[in-house]
């Protein structure tokens, strides 16, 4: 299993996670026997921490509240100080990313020397959000913007200012490393439904933020 693990060892997997205990346990722990993982437990009150602290997996818990986004950044800038590692790859904590496609995704991004891989899903959860894709795909050949399976080569993230991303879900992140003249393909992935309500907010408050968001798109 070490050696195993040693064929990654350039890859951080980024996790962020609100009360998503009964979502991710299952799909953690197939990542852990592979991969380094870093979960960021954004104050959590269903016992989140206890089972990580339980299982040895690597997190953070926040002190406060700060959200999906915000979480991400966190991580971000903790795990660019490693220098052994190479590619940052976010995942979702609602269960919905199916594991199998950590290794797929980043064979294809050595493959193919990209700075950034989206996991472009075969089915996206609101109609707002297929039109944000749409409008993306005019705009900049990408589809997708909004998954939260992504890799991302570190070097790539240093060379972003992380306190001038705003709370779209990393739509606007993305925008910055497009304009940067990176080197960014889609991949496609297949999602798991999640069987309760998402923890990014209530219904009228996400399609709000994803108004907010296809307008932030259409303008830039």
């Amino acid at each position: 299993r070490w050696m195993y693990k040693k064929k990654y060892s350039s890859l951080t997997i980024l996790i962020p996670v609100y009360n998503e205990k009964k979502n991710f346990q299952e799909f953690i722990l197939k990542l852990k026997k592979k991969f380094k993982i870093l979960v960021i437990d954004d104050c959590s009150t269903d016992g989140t921490h206890n089972f990580l602290k339980k299982k040895k997996i690597n997190f953070i818990r926040n002190k406060k509240n700060l959200g999906y986004e915000d979480s991400l950044i966190k991580g971000f800038s903790i795990i660019k100080k490693d220098k052994k590692n190479k590619y940052i790859l976010t995942m979702d904590g609602d269960g919905q990313h199916n594991p199998k496609f950590v290794e797929n995704i980043f064979h294809f991004s050595l493959r193919n020397n990209l700075d950034v891989a989206i996991g472009e899903r075969y089915k996206k959860n609101r109609l707002i959000e297929k039109l944000i894709s749409i409008i993306f795909r005019i705009k900049y050949n990408l589809n997708d913007p909004l998954s939260g399976f992504k890799i991302y080569k570190k070097a790539k993230i240093k060379k972003i200012n992380l306190l001038k991303v705003n709370r779209f879900f990393l739509v606007d992140f993305l925008i910055m490393l497009i304009k940067k003249k990176n080197k960014i393909r889609n991949f496609k992935i297949k999602t798991n439904s999640r069987s309760d309500d998402p923890r990014v907010g209530n219904l009228f408050s996400i399609y709000l933020k994803m108004i907010k968001i296809l307008f932030y798109v259409f303008i830039r």
